[in-house]
């Protein structure tokens, strides 16, 4: 499938806000997600299938060459489609491009279908907090080295835009 991935604009927030409770519930409502989008530091990025509906999300921050990866969601009835796969590889050649970038994310211990994703794109296990969700369980950290990322050579595809 082709995904049409674009910036978030500010008409976006409300879809956006329902798809973030679709893929994870509570915690990122409509509040934090326009505070994230007035930040200069965001790289709010969505992926629409072929006709124009919202099926999936990127959230991130850069600081400096560092961008930390806050939310990846995919719609239900999308996944396994790609949506993910684009949505990181778009957000990897972006920051590439912009100067090459490590990028970083904490997923719960127990989410092995995320961590062999973010495996296949090049992350690595680099470490574990303990207890880092509310309910206990651990994170585990993944990063995708500067090195690895100034290797990468940014391209271009049809369908997606700036």
């Amino acid at each position: 499938m082709a995904w049409m991935i674009r910036d978030v604009r500010g008409s976006d927030l409300i879809d956006l806000t329902k798809l973030v409770e679709r893929c994870f519930g509570e915690g990122w409502g409509w509040s934090a997600l326009a505070k994230s989008h007035e930040l200069p530091i965001s790289r709010m990025r969505i992926a629409c299938n072929e006709r124009a509906a919202l099926s999936g999300f990127v959230i991130a921050r850069r600081v400096a060459d560092i961008v930390e990866i806050d939310l990846l969601g995919v719609a239900p009835e999308r996944r396994r489609e790609g949506c993910a796969v684009a949505l990181l590889e778009d957000l990897i050649e972006r920051e590439v491009a912009r100067g090459g970038a490590e990028l970083r994310l904490e997923l719960r211990e127990s989410n092995h279908s995320a961590r062999a994703l973010y495996a296949g794109l090049g992350f690595v296990v680099v470490g574990t907090r303990s207890r880092y969700y509310p309910d206990g369980e651990n994170a585990t950290l993944l990063t995708l080295s500067s090195e690895r990322t100034a290797s990468l050579e940014p391209r271009i595809e049809t369908g997606r835009e700036s």
